[in-house]
């Protein structure tokens, strides 16, 4: 073998350890955000827990006492805080342009006729959804028109 020959042999396999280490810094790469994901859909759940704190409060009217409404912001500045938090990573709550549901972005937990609505459109939302960098983290679970 000739010095062309060898160095084109050399040049070759330096190529092909290279293609091979890229790709192994892209899988890696992809777990990693895949980890932090799943960091962030943990946080989540305390997300909810504000949220359905909140809801109870309002359904049982706990929030009426000019002490309580007090108490309950002070309480849901801590939600707040955790939203900016998510916000500084991009974690997005989804929102649903004209209250219609995309499949990929939601979850239909029920549906409920309503002849004055589209079918499609959401009726409450149960569960925030939400994307970071513009992926899906958490589908939203919603109730829907169906007609």
């Amino acid at each position: 073998m000739d010095i062309r020959e060898e160095l084109y042999s050399k040049v070759a396999s330096l190529q092909r350890e290279n293609l091979t280490g890229r790709n192994s810094l892209e899988e890696y790469k992809k777990s990693q955000e895949k980890f932090v994901d799943s960091i962030f859909s943990e946080f989540l759940t305390v997300i909810d827990t504000f949220d359905r704190a909140e809801k109870a409060i309002k359904e049982r009217e706990l929030d009426q006492d000019e002490n309580a409404k007090k108490a309950i912001n002070r309480l849901l500045n801590a939600k707040k805080k955790a939203l900016a938090v998510l916000g500084k990573f991009d974690v997005r709550e989804i929102e649903f342009k004209d209250g219609q549901s995309v499949p990929e972005q939601c979850s239909v937990v029920d549906t409920e006729p309503d002849a004055g609505r589209q079918t499609g459109e959401i009726i409450s939302i149960e569960r925030q959804g939400y994307t970071r960098n513009g992926r899906l983290l958490r589908p939203a679970e919603v109730v829907i028109v169906k007609n």
